[in-house]
């Protein structure tokens, strides 16, 4: 139970962080090129996909290990 623990906190954060890496056109000056703010827009995107598939993995295989 610790290393699902362990895992899912750890796709939280790196989740959090991929969101703070992409660019707010409100707080920067200087404009960002399109294609860093789509590749970072994927990136957080396919890891709350990965998230996602995990917990629901997870989920299924802790009920089946419970019953």
């Amino acid at each position: 139970m610790v290393l699902v623990g362990s895992v899912a906190l750890l796709l939280v954060l790196l989740r959090y962080i991929s969101i703070n890496l992409i660019p707010s056109d409100q707080h920067n000056i200087k404009e960002v090129s399109m294609v860093k703010t789509l590749t970072a827009r994927t990136r957080v995107f396919l890891s709350s996909f990965f998230e996602t598939t995990w917990a629901i993995g997870v989920g299924s295989a802790v009920g089946h290990l419970l019953t």
